[in-house]
């Protein structure tokens, strides 16, 4: 069920606690657990001064992040043993078969020392901001090419988003969805597609509490495409949304490239995309674009001791 309000309420304890390091996983944002919220119950905990996120689900709770320490503890308290033992003390007594912790960073997963498992679980997709704005050589002729077919065969205005675009930007989402559902048979995919209606809604809906950043673009006056995204850290402005017409040719390439071209993102050196979802097209997609990091978040479990 649905606690807006109640989660929101607990945003500037996050930060607090978040802003103390600089991260480089895009999941290191109060909207990436904003919008779960229809399919997690979170509950925000300190343990021994760590501030944990549990999310829990109708078979148990995990960690949704690593145990954030404050300003004063530095980067080892993430790991002291009596934190985390005791965040999978607490999953463990619910269902110890889902106990673990999401969303592990590469330098934090190399401070364990043999009491937890390790798995590699996806990872993300980080450019230079200037190479996706320039677009130079040969290695994105084909996003120029684009872009241009597309600026050529239409009359276009890329601009920011509006409250009032909320309900043709869901009715896009909708017609994307279904063409992308009947183009695809994977079940695991049509459920995807139907979750992220609901992350998409309340992206809409929560734009400025969460501090997400929006634009569209219309072609001949109506609205095509539409794209969402957030500071990261200093560095890194993360793309978290991002919609098209899937039959205008070129539009995707023109909405990323404007986007990121913004005076809103000139801070930014990097841009992160996110996952890939563990589909091959949408890697093929990313990696067209040629990242400079792919930065690999991980999952822990814990070493049963009875073993």
């Amino acid at each position: 069920m649905r606690k807006p309000d109640a989660l929101l309420a607990q945003k500037s304890l996050f930060e607090k606690y978040l802003n103390c390091q600089t991260h480089q996983l895009s999941a290191f944002h109060f909207s990436s657990i904003f919008l779960w919220q229809d399919f997690f119950d979170f509950e925000f905990e300190t343990v021994q001064e760590s501030l944990c996120v549990y999310a829990h689900q109708k078979d148990g709770c995990f960690l949704y992040l690593p145990p954030l320490a404050p300003p004063e503890a530095g980067l080892a308290k993430l790991w002291q043993h009596s934190v985390v033992e005791d965040c999978f003390s607490k999953m463990n007594k619910i269902n110890p078969q889902v106990a673990r912790i999401e969303n592990i960073e590469q330098r934090q997963s190399d401070l364990l020392d043999g009491k937890f498992k390790t798995y590699p679980k996806t990872q993300e997709y980080v450019y230079r901001k200037e190479d996706l704005i320039d677009l130079k050589g040969h290695a994105y002729k084909s996003q120029r090419h684009d872009i241009h077919h597309f600026q050529l065969q239409h009359q276009v205005l890329f601009r920011p988003y509006e409250p009032g675009d909320f309900k043709t930007c869901l009715d896009l989402y909708e017609r994307w969805a279904q063409r992308r559902h009947d183009k695809h048979d994977d079940p695991i995919y049509r459920h995807m597609l139907e979750e992220n209606r609901l992350v998409h809604e309340l992206a809409l809906t929560y734009r400025e509490a969460l501090g997400l950043v929006g634009y569209v673009v219309e072609a001949h006056q109506k609205i095509v495409a539409y794209s969402f995204g957030y500071s990261l850290n200093s560095q890194t402005f993360c793309v978290l949304l991002e919609i098209t017409d899937v039959a205008l040719t070129g539009l995707s390439a023109f909405i990323f490239n404007h986007f990121c071209a913004e005076e809103t993102l000139r801070p930014y050196t990097f841009i992160n995309t996110m996952d890939d979802f563990g589909l091959p097209y949408v890697a093929a997609s990313k990696q067209a674009y040629h990242p400079v990091q792919k930065p690999v978040s991980y999952t822990i479990t814990q070493e049963l001791l009875l073993q």
